[in-house]
């Protein structure tokens, strides 16, 4: 499809168990799905920033996230 990056599919959901963001139960027909979970992860891999929620409908605001990468950069956007 052209794009620039790798794209997972966790079918099995190992990854969404090994980053601690299963939700048990919380989807369609009590399925297991992942939290809603949002990272800021450096070029040099250090995470910076996590929001993390047990509600599938609530999700960081833009603004919250772009605060976190200019705190992380020292207050500068690039």
């Amino acid at each position: 499809m052209g794009f620039a990056f790798p794209l997972l599919s966790d079918a099995d959901a190992a990854v969404i168990r090994r980053y601690d963001v299963l939700h048990r139960g919380a989807g369609p027909k009590n399925a297991d799905i992942a939290r809603p979970a949002e990272f800021y992860v450096d070029a040099s891999g250090k995470v910076h920033w996590v929001n993390l929620t047990e509600n599938i409908a609530v999700r960081a605001r833009p603004e919250q996230a772009l605060n976190a990468i200019d705190a992380a950069k020292g207050g500068r956007r690039d």
